[in-house]
């Protein structure tokens, strides 16, 4: 019987069981297998079951933002300015923490480094160590703004006890031994030193309850028992600064026993996103089938919800291409489709399907002018 990534207790039955083909990783790649997620009841955890070979598939396949230094995930379009993901993040962390004593800084998990290179940047005083579970990002760390220490695959044991903070940007997700890492990351810190780290809001962005390579869902509650059974206090759990992410910080101090958070189990939540997702794929075939039988299909979005929808299209071969404003994924293929702006959408096109967080689908698809002057009908998830 699996048994909770947080709290050790025993899973039981999946709450949600999806395609029986195929499932979606965070690359947005379609593979092979159905993915499972379980809700823990003891402490509020939901755990999706973990891929065959995991350390072989972040060590060799798995990557994020590789295709050069400013290749980046656009976060929000803001005043009609594009800014994007490590820029906010950096912002984000200096609105939070004093950096003014010329700390010592380690990135954990860190791929490119891009959000520790802008820290360093905006606060030049930050001493950037990295580290990652791969070599492929060390091509990247070598021209730091500030010169950096590194390490791959093991951390550097002379790091242990000297960090001021460390840092975690969308990793813990990925991570099925949360035990063995919280307490590495506990080791590396000073007395009193932060851990700093975000990681994804699952119920502000559905898409992340069926991302296969997401082992962990965290809501406040299991974030809370993590970090008290890793010794941490001080814990500020913020759900508003970073859109559909927990910011979290907190200290290393002598470890305590005996605290026990107030556990709220959000079980109408997880029956919802369970619901939600089991009647999507049978919504897109509807759709689908009211579109005639002639004419291209686009796919507004090239992310996970994007090709969630490919991968339940009856006829997948009519998608001309995805339509997505992030500049730095124009030109690029995704499952053999096509990026485009959306502004370059083809005449041929008859109906787009709007792969996007149905919070917020609706009112971007409104401000894209070229999709509203040509009049084609768009298909939402909810």
């Amino acid at each position: 019987m699996a048994v909770c990534n947080v709290c050790g207790k025993p899973l039981g039955a999946p709450v949600y069981t999806g395609n029986a083909r195929t499932s979606i990783t965070t690359m947005n790649k379609i593979i092979e297998g159905q993915t499972e997620v379980f809700h823990c009841q003891s402490c509020d955890h939901l755990q999706t079951a973990e891929l065959p070979e995991i350390e072989r598939f972040y060590a060799e396949e798995y990557s994020i933002n590789e295709d050069g230094l400013d290749d980046d995930q656009l976060y929000e379009v803001r005043d009609g300015k594009e800014v994007y993901r490590s820029e906010h993040q950096a912002s984000v962390l200096i609105s939070k923490l004093d950096l003014s004593d010329a700390p010592k800084v380690l990135d954990y998990g860190a791929a490119k480094g891009a959000t520790l290179r802008k820290l360093v940047a905006a606060e030049p005083r930050v001493i950037p160590y990295l580290f990652d579970v791969t070599r492929r990002y060390e091509a990247f760390w070598r021209d730091f703004p500030n010169e950096a220490q590194w390490a791959s695959f093991n951390i550097n044991r002379e790091w242990i006890g000297t960090l001021d903070v460390v840092t975690s940007f969308y990793a813990l997700e990925h991570i099925p031994r949360l035990g063995d890492v919280l307490a590495e990351i506990y080791s590396l810190l000073r007395p009193g030193g932060t851990f700093y780290f975000i990681v994804p809001n699952t119920y502000a962005n559905w898409a992340d309850f069926i991302v296969a390579d997401h082992v962990n869902h965290f809501s406040r509650s299991s974030l809370e028992v993590m970090l008290l059974r890793a010794g941490f206090s001080d814990i500020v759990i913020d759900d508003e600064a970073h859109a559909s992410a927990f910011v979290v910080h907190c200290k290393a101090v002598d470890r305590q026993s005996g605290a026990h958070p107030e556990i709220s189990l959000s079980t109408d939540q997880v029956t919802q996103l369970a619901a939600f997702w089991s009647c999507a794929q049978d919504g897109i075939t509807q759709q689908e089938s009211r579109l005639p039988p002639d004419g291209d299909i686009a796919v507004y979005g090239a992310g996970v919800y994007g090709n969630f929808i490919l991968a339940c299209l009856k006829r997948p071969e009519r998608v001309a291409c995805f339509l997505d404003q992030n500049r730095f994924l124009q030109g690029k293929e995704v499952n053999g489709i096509r990026i485009i702006h959306p502004d370059a959408i083809p005449d041929s096109v008859i109906g787009v399907f709007v792969g996007l967080n149905p919070r917020h689908a609706h009112s971007i698809i409104e401000s894209v002018q070229s999709l509203q002057s040509k009049k084609i009908p768009c298909f939402f998830l909810d």
